[in-house]
Formats: structure tokens, sequence, C-alpha cells
């Protein structure tokens, strides 16, 4: 890997693997890389544009077989980078590993579940606990952990909860809905759900390890380095201390969401096309932009959200004044934005170095908005 400096400080850090995730903290970013090519493991690099330092380490996601060996998800605090690793054939694994940087040991597993791509078949569901939803911050890293199991109508065979279903179709009981904190290398209980109960084809996706690892209740869907804040199935967001003490419930209606930030006593998200700032303190709405459906939210800082559709872009809250900071492009991967400035990725298939990591200093963002 190699990084490169440009006009105005804007810096690239180049990938001998494309990019897949990246998690931003502070004046970091980790970046997890993948391959396709066999006896080859994705690897994470840990990169700091200010220091020029991108020091990397390979994963357990390995292409020895024909398994389908991934890293699912990353989380940046600190100096600890916490991912999820998916391995396995038909019996899926996953496992939430963390390793701190400048230490000698080898990554440490903080949770670890299985799960059958055999789902949705009454004799052959669970129950199978996974893991997912990783977020860092500052010294806060939190994550989900839940139990899903098949009730089957009565008369049917195989089912896998103890309970029948109440109607004359199959449903899926998610149970043990439990949010963690990374607490000495251990995922500890802050936080917890009651059991929900959904209708089998709507809930998890058998065919996509992304979907296997998202929670339904309490999802965690943003940090900040005191707070975290995670979603029920209504919509609605309860934001808690990083001790699991429910500080408040903001009421958000249901949609089609794309992101949320938190960040002290903001909130935002997007949500059907358009940006909502929520104050926390009160729960109430503070302000509504429309940004298009194409728009992914990526981050917050002081009033600055980072947010793409086909080019990269920060607005600024208070005037609504944005500034473009990249070309256009279909593959954004990202963006984050932190004390230190923008991060972004994405892949340019030509070459022997794919991956693309760019970071934007925030006196450049700042001169930009005027």
């Amino acid at each position: 890997m190699s990084a490169s400096s440009s006009t105005g400080g804007i810096r690239v850090l180049r990938t001998r693997q494309p990019v897949s995730h990246i998690a931003a903290d502070g004046s970091r970013i980790a970046v997890a890389t993948t391959t396709k090519q066999m006896e080859i493991c994705d690897r994470i690099v840990v990169w700091s544009p200010k220091t020029r330092s991108s020091p990397s380490f390979k994963t357990g996601a390995c292409n020895d077989s024909s398994t389908g060996d991934d890293v699912l998800g990353i989380a940046l605090a600190g100096k600890r980078v916490f991912w999820l690793e998916s391995g396995g054939g038909n019996w899926r694994e996953l496992v939430a590993l963390s390793h701190t940087l400048g230490s000698k040991g080898s990554a440490a597993s903080v949770s670890y579940a299985t799960y059958s791509l055999s789902a949705f078949e009454p004799d052959e569901y669970g129950p199978y606990t996974f893991v997912g939803d990783l977020f860092g911050a500052g010294n806060l890293l939190v994550f989900n952990s839940w139990t899903a199991c098949m009730e089957v109508p009565v008369g049917w065979s195989g089912a896998t909860c103890p309970e029948s279903a109440p109607g004359d179709e199959p449903a899926m009981l998610y149970s043990k809905q439990r949010l963690l904190k990374v607490v000495n290398g251990a995922g500890v209980e802050i936080a917890s759900a009651p059991d929900t109960l959904t209708d089998a084809t709507s809930g998890i996706s058998a065919e996509d390890d992304v979907a296997m690892s998202t929670a339904l209740a309490p999802a965690v869907v943003a940090v900040d380095p005191k707070s975290i804040a995670a979603q029920f199935p209504d919509g609605s967001v309860t934001v808690y201390s990083a001790s699991g003490a429910a500080l408040r419930s903001i009421p958000i209606p249901p949609g089609t969401f794309s992101g949320f930030a938190l960040q002290g006593s903001q909130l935002v998200t997007i949500r059907n096309g358009r940006l909502e700032l929520y104050d926390v303190s009160s729960g109430r709405l503070a302000k509504t932009i429309w940004l298009g459906d194409a728009a992914k939210l990526g981050g917050l800082y002081k009033g600055l959200v980072t947010y793409v559709d086909y080019r990269v872009h920060v607005l600024r809250l208070s005037d609504r004044k944005h500034a473009n900071l990249s070309p256009p492009r279909a593959d954004f991967i990202g963006p984050q934005i932190e004390a230190s400035g923008l991060f972004y990725a994405y892949n340019d298939p030509s070459g022997h170095a794919p991956g693309r990591v760019v970071f934007v200093p925030i006196a450049k963002i700042l001169k930009q908005l005027g």
C-alpha cells in the first residue's frame, strides 16, 4: 500500500486489495480490504494521514476453499479495531474480533455465533445466535447479539422454538436481544429488548450475510464517545449512556432510512430522502432538509454532516451551505467526518492497487464552505 498527497493537503491511501468497509475515529481510519484470490486473506489497514503511518494485519477471512469467508463490518475506537468475520459452508460462523494497535498479541474473539443457510425450513432452522452492528468512538465499542428461531403452526413438525406460531404460517421469534459493550476484550450486556415475533418471510435473509448480521431491536445505528443510539422496529430511537442507561426515546416515524449519526445533543438521519436533525435533550425534530432519494448519510462533526449520492458532500446544518468534495462516482464507501477531516473510499479496478481511501483536511472543508 502507498500514500500520496495532492493539492490542499488532500491525501490518498492506495491498498493492494479492494476496500470493503471503513470506520474512522479521530485522526485514524480502519480499512477492511478483501480479495477473491485463493490462499489469500482479507486484511485490515489502519491509516493515519497526519503521521503517514498505515500498519496492517491479516484477518481470519481467508480464501482457502469455496466457503465465502468475508469481513462483514468494522469499527474503530482509539487504538482498538473491532470487526466481524463470517465463514464456513452451509453452516456459517460469525466471529467478532478485536485488535489493539501496537500490541504484539493476535486478534482476540469477543463474541462467537453460528447460523445455517437452511433458514426458513421449519425442520432445520435454529435456534441460532447472531452478532452484528459494530460501532465505535473514543473508548466505546458496542455491538448487538440476538437469538432467532422459528415457530410453526400447531400440527407442523420440526419446530425450533418451544411455542407454536399463533397463525397458520411460520413466524420468526427474536429473543435475547442484547446491546453489548466491549470491556477488557469481552462483550458485556448494557441493555436489552423484549422478545419480538415477525412474519418468517420478513425476517433475516438466508442469502445475505449482511442481513443476517443486522439486529431487529435494539439495533445500534450510531455512537459517539459517550452515548449510543439504537433503533427499534417502529422507527423510534433510544439514546443510551455508555453504561446502558436510557437517556431519551425519540419517536422517529417509520420510513426508509439511509444512515444515522450522533454527536452530543444532535442525532441526524436520512429518512425518505430528507435529512432530519433531532435534539437529543428534548427528543424533538429540529430541522428537515431535502437531499434526494439517492442520499446516504455518512457522519456528523460539530454541525457538519457528510453524505453521499454520486458525490461526497459536506453540509453545514446552521446555514445549509454545502460543499462537493469528490468527483462523481457511483461506488463510494463511507464517507465519515471527524475532527481531523473527511474520509471516504472507493475502488479503481485498474492497476495493482485498486483500493482508494481519501482524506480531506477539516481546514479545506471549512474554507470551501466559506
